[in-house]
């Protein structure tokens, strides 16, 4: 069975100092729309480096992939092809420069002005080199356009930034624009336009960012351990901790332990809780969330507000959101399989 997880914003990845037990999994992001769209066009990106990054993720749609598989198919609706029976769209989008600062700096450093021969320095000299340090901070919002209705499905705004130092021994001035106040800002009087690559490079670092966001990916993932009993006598119990421990290197030792310290401390909240995350970790999601919700409850009681603490709420919060996820996928896994069973029949009809 696929362990399939979706990803909302309270459902966020641990630590790797975290104890838990990790396991492999499938994580479905959030943004159904953007995830059931599969067939699918690039248009124009307006903006700074908007026709590059048009390409690069073009590119990346292609290569997105799951246990693989193409997730996406890249149509061309420019071309004539009409989608049939299925959901299309187009994405397109912006890019913009957020900020952009290049500051002169002068520094002395001592370097070799002669040599003997191969790593032999003859003389040194203190050489006075000015700096050039440049950061720019880039943002795309790219969005996903259902093809034949125009609305918009999906969209979001991304951030990037990317950063150059390098160091001249003569003086030069005015490599891309004049100086302002000991440095240049872009969009600033007398301010410059920063450098393509280092656009280029800002932005790259949002294109993957965005394939998390629609469309499922393969993953590690860790079903993690509350590591503090909130039940003093299973605080006291050593148990407890060596099970903690135990989770990352002998998950089924700290399993094992988990189930016998649930049967003598049935209502603590904690251990309770780690018996979930060993169910989560065998891809039981409706166990663990069933033990989740209990710890929930039972840190309720405990906490003296009637609500139940972080963790746990935390916990709950998040294995609905997967079992979420798991849904999603195995449906759209459904429909995939039902329409390839349907789409030769057609064809031959067709024919």
């Amino acid at each position: 069975m696929r362990t399939a997880i979706a990803l909302t914003g309270l459902a966020t990845l641990a630590a790797c100092s975290t104890p838990g037990i990790d396991y492999a999994a499938t994580i479905v992001p959030p943004h159904t729309a953007a995830v059931e769209t599969r067939t699918v066009d690039v248009g124009r990106f307006s903006g700074p480096a908007g026709n590059w990054y048009a390409d690069r993720f073009e590119a990346m749609l292609a290569s997105a992939t799951l246990d693989g598989a193409p997730w996406f198919s890249i149509a061309r609706y420019s071309d004539g092809y009409v989608p049939d029976g299925q959901r299309a769209g187009i994405y397109e989008g912006i890019t913009n420069i957020e900020s952009y600062e290049a500051e002169e700096y002068t520094r002395t450093v001592n370097k070799c002005v002669e040599w003997d021969g191969l790593f032999d320095c003859e003389h040194r000299h203190e050489v006075e080199e000015i700096c050039l340090r440049e950061e720019v901070d880039v943002s795309v919002t790219p969005r996903l356009v259902e093809y034949g209705t125009g609305r918009v499905l999906f969209s979001e705004t991304y951030y990037g930034s990317s950063s150059h130092e390098s160091c001249d021994e003569a003086y030069w001035h005015g490599r891309r624009g004049k100086r302002h106040h000991g440095g240049w800002s872009y969009g600033m009087i007398g301010g410059v336009e920063p450098p393509f690559d280092m656009v280029r490079d800002a932005l790259s670092d949002t294109v993957y960012k965005v394939r998390n966001d629609i469309a499922p990916r393969n993953s590690t993932m860790r079903a993690t351990f509350v590591d503090e009993a909130v039940d003093p006598a299973v605080r006291a119990d050593p148990r407890f901790e060596q099970a903690v421990k135990a989770g990352r290197d002998e998950p089924y030792l700290s399993c094992a332990v988990w189930k016998d310290l649930k049967l003598e401390y049935p209502n603590a909240p904690a251990v309770t809780h780690n018996l979930g995350a060993c169910y989560e970790s065998a891809g039981d999601f409706l166990g663990a969330h069933s033990l989740y919700a209990e710890a929930a409850s039972q840190s309720a009681a405990m906490s003296g507000t009637g609500t139940p603490m972080k963790d746990f709420s935390q916990a709950l919060a998040r294995m609905s959101s997967y079992r979420t996820g798991q849904e999603l996928l195995d449906r759209l896994m459904r429909d995939e399989s039902e329409w390839q069973s349907v789409a030769p029949a057609e064809d031959q009809a067709g024919s």
